[in-house]
């Protein structure tokens, strides 16, 4: 009797825990499944085929990110199904009328079918949901270019051009297609821009064949700036050099300079050499000291062993060889017909050939006019003095000063050895003549 007491109650038992697990355990088994199916639906919804889209849409039929994709793929897709994929770009926002990319790729497809007014609601509808996102901008700029609303377009040009850097060309480029004038541009576009962006502007006419337009630009820009950002006025001012507008180059340099954009590198005003003692890293650009890699030759710009001052500039001249070396030189300004003196303090240690390094003028538009050099220094010598006088041509504007190692024509020939420069100096001799006398 005893043992079917216990029976009983182990059987109630075992039956209440059935029943609980079943009560605990069936919504987590439903829940596994509908985890399950979902991932199985977004696998499936990675791909780019329309069939496997279509399963995945029977296992999560409410998922508008799948409809959204399956419509562009409809839309565009080879073949197209362009009313089916309409209908599938509508479904996504019925679903979830809140994300602006299904109402933007919904308003294209519009437009695409002719439907101009669904079209216009769509792309409304886009930039409610997302007015600072920048390709929702663009896409509805382009959209109202389409529709002939210029100055809509313009407008949303102007606050893509504020939210994002990365569509400043397209915008200009779209701008110029629009309006053909790159001053209406200008005026239309960038009429409130802050420097930065009408120097972009600058440097993507500069670059596309409009360097007329994009000086004229800069002119505007810099008379109502007080200081101009030297990483901005860079790219243009290296193109300037590149296309051989020197004197453009130079009052972008100047203008930059005056506004405070470049470190202080003049200790002497007189002086038409920047950064003639190398007390700060070159730019390497511009008007101030630029250099290039030359196989067999070691450049050192800040050499602690200066002549005066903390630094000075350094050559080593590593692999024994008779070539040409011009590692280093800067674009000078000058005007024609001026009589220049050129000075320099130099030592050396242990070169090897009978043609030293030198500094060498030179005016690059004419060499037959101006090419001048200083004395080589050879072997091991102290620091002293190298100098020379020159007469600039009718036309010079523009010199290059260049340390320069010539081919030797004599025995030793081949060159190696190290070679110091400090305190490079270029004045009119007038000005030494003058400062001489107050003296």
């Amino acid at each position: 009797m005893l043992s079917t007491v216990y029976f009983l109650l182990f059987f109630r038992s075992r039956r209440r825990a059935a029943l609980f697990l079943m009560v605990v355990g069936l919504p987590l088994v439903a829940l596994a499944v509908e985890t399950l199916r979902v991932a199985i639906a977004d696998t499936l919804g990675e791909s780019g085929d329309v069939t496997t889209l279509r399963r995945a849409l029977a296992l999560d039929p409410r998922n508008p990110d799948l409809y959204h994709k399956l419509g562009l793929i409809n839309a565009y897709g080879s073949p197209p199904d362009f009313a089916q994929g309409l209908r599938d770009l509508r479904r996504a926002t019925e679903l979830n009328p809140r994300v602006a990319l299904y109402w933007l790729d919904l308003g294209a497809a519009r437009e695409s079918a002719g439907d101009g007014a669904g079209a216009d609601v769509a792309f409304a509808r886009a930039l409610d949901l997302g007015p600072m996102t920048p390709r929702v901008r663009w896409v509805v700029a382009n959209h109202d270019l389409r529709a002939g609303r210029t100055d809509a377009a313009l407008r949303h040009l102007r606050e893509l051009l504020a939210l994002s850097p990365e569509y400043a060309w397209p915008s200009f480029r779209l701008s110029l297609q629009l309006l053909n004038d790159p001053q209406q541009v200008f005026e239309k576009l960038l009429p409130s821009a802050n420097p930065a962006q009408k120097l972009a502007y600058v440097n993507f006419l500069s670059a596309n064949g409009a360097a007329d337009a994009a000086y004229a630009v800069w002119l505007q820009t810099i008379a109502h700036a007080p200081s101009v950002n030297w990483a901005l006025a860079e790219p243009y001012l290296a193109r300037l050099l590149d296309q051989g507008r020197t004197r453009e180059a130079l009052s972008v340099w100047q203008a930059v300079e005056k506004g405070g954009g470049l470190l202080p590198a003049r200790d002497d005003a007189e002086n038409l050499v920047f950064n003639g003692g190398f007390e700060q890293a070159p730019l390497n650009v511009g008007f101030d000291w630029c250099y290039r890699g030359a196989p067999g030759v070691a450049v050192d710009f800040s050499d602690p062993s200066a002549r005066q001052g903390r630094r000075c500039l350094r050559l080593d001249f590593t692999v024994s060889s008779n070539q040409e070396y011009e590692p280093v030189y800067q674009l000078v300004p000058v005007r024609p017909n001026q009589e220049y003196v050129l000075t320099a303090s130099a030592r050396s240690e242990n070169i090897t050939s009978a043609s030293g390094p030198r500094l060498r003028v030179l005016d690059t538009h004419c060499p037959q006019c101006l090419d001048v050099a200083t004395d080589s220094t050879v072997g091991t010598t102290p620091w002293h003095v190298l100098s020379i006088q020159f007469l600039t041509g009718a036309e010079t504007r523009v010199v290059r000063l260049a340390v320069w190692r010539p081919l030797s024509r004599s025995f030793p020939a081949e060159i190696t050895g190290q070679f110091w420069l400090d305190a490079v100096s270029l004045q009119p001799q007038k000005k030494l003549v003058e400062s001489a006398q107050a003296r």
